[in-house]
Parts: structure tokens; sequence; C-alpha cells
């Protein structure tokens, strides 16, 4: 499955909706093929979901780029940034009701459209977490999605994906599927409690584990793959509760 970020861009014209494309794929995203019509954006959010949506204020057709995230807000989650030739005070007041994540005056300066990007997934993602949960790091979980910062890019991780967590510090290390390993800049205790909706469970001081992922039990070490993770006693009475359940 792709860990790429995707993005849908709402752009009526044709050669700033390819360069657009283009520069979604050299910042690391993965765009969709772009539309121009609130109508046909429509379409294409039936059938898919993209991470991000970057839409043009003025379009082609009946409905503009406002009218179609005032749909889009009613119809799903979804980070929205704004791009305008126009910043008189009525266009600012219709973008600033229907609450994008951003507005970006054209021309586009691109550091300034990559920082709203992360501003606006990092935000989009926090929304529904307690202040606690939320402050600092830079793990962003939304939705079956894991945002975890690479060398200044955010790169998708489905949660899926994640066999188990390890705790360095106050940061810790994701361990994949494919055999990678990411640092994040979150502690496990923060993490433990974002992720515990999405079967994952605290074992150890150390390690917080999918419980999709295991492959086995000896005695008080779990078998995660090649990996053997021990249990600690603490947390040895939950973990056998959840493994009943499963």
């Amino acid at each position: 499955m792709s860990d790429n970020i995707t993005v849908l861009i709402v752009e009526d014209d044709p050669i700033i909706a390819a360069d657009l494309k283009f520069l979604m794929q050299d910042l690391g995203y993965s765009p969709f093929p772009p539309v121009a019509s609130a109508e046909d954006a429509l379409l294409v959010l039936n059938n898919i979901k993209p991470d991000f949506a970057l839409i043009d204020v003025t379009l082609e057709g009946d409905m503009d780029g406002i009218d179609l995230a005032e749909i889009i807000n009613k119809k799903q989650r979804l980070p929205i940034i704004f791009l305008t030739a126009h910043h008189d005070r009525t266009t600012i007041d219709r973008i600033k009701a229907v609450q994008p994540s951003a507005y970006l005056v054209k021309p586009l300066e691109e550091h300034n459209l990559q920082t709203s990007i992360e501003l606006a997934l990092y935000n989009h993602s926090h929304q529904k977490l307690e202040p606690k949960q939320a402050e600092g790091g830079e793990d962003y979980v939304m939705g079956k999605h894991f945002f975890i910062k690479v060398k200044n890019q955010l790169k998708k991780v489905l949660l899926e994906d994640i066999l188990f967590l390890e705790a360095y510090d106050n940061y810790s290390f994701v361990h994949t599927a494919n055999g990678s390993k990411s640092i994040i800049g979150s502690n496990l205790k923060m993490l433990e409690h974002k992720l515990a909706e999405h079967q994952f469970i605290r074992i150890h001081r150390s390690y917080l584990i999918n419980l999709r992922a295991v492959d086995g039990i000896e005695e008080d070490v779990v078998l995660i793959k090649e990996n053997h993770l021990p249990v600690g006693k603490t947390y040895r009475e939950e973990f056998m509760k959840r493994i009943s359940l499963l």
C-alpha cells in the first residue's frame, strides 16, 4: 500500500494545474490528476479520499472553490488550502466562513506552500486530541494514517503497517512491516494515548505494539516477525486480556 501523502488539485487553468502537479511531486506528495471544476472534484471525491486538497477559488462552472469547500466540509474531514488571485474583503470573508486550513495568494511561493501543507496536516490531525496529547512531537495521527517527519518532509505510514514502537528517551522509534525504522518526536506515553483505539497496547515501558502484528507468545516474550519483545510485569495482565478478546 502507498505511504505517500495524496493531494487533490482543483484548478481551472491547465498550465497552473500542471505546474502544481509537478510541484507536489517535487515536494514528495502524490497528486491525483487535477480537475478543473467543482463538479468534477465532487465526482472524484465520491471514489477517493485525498489527504488534503489544493483548491483555486475561481473555477469554471456554476460553483467556485468556496462553494466546493462548503460541500466537502459537510461530507468529510479534509484539510483544504485555497489558492486565489483575489484578496478583496468580500472574497476573504467568504474564505474565512468555510474555515480552510490556509489560503495563499498567487503567484505562489514554494516555501510558503510547503509550510502551509505541513501546518494544515498537523492542525487537522490534532483537532480531536486533548490539549496535553497535542503538545510537542511531530507524529500526526489522522484516521488510519500516521504522519511522521523524515528529513524535513512528512511521510505517511499506515497504522496497519506499524509492527511496534520503541521508547528512545523523549523520542520513539517506529518499526514497520517492511523493515524500516524511523524516529519521531513523541514519547511512548503520548503515543499510547493516541493509538489506544487502533489496537495498539503497551507491553513494556519500552514497547508499544500493534496487536494485529503479533505472531506468537512465549512465556513473557511477544514474537513479532524476527523481534522478541519482553512483556513487563506491570503490563502482562492487561495484555493477556486484550489478546484473549481478539
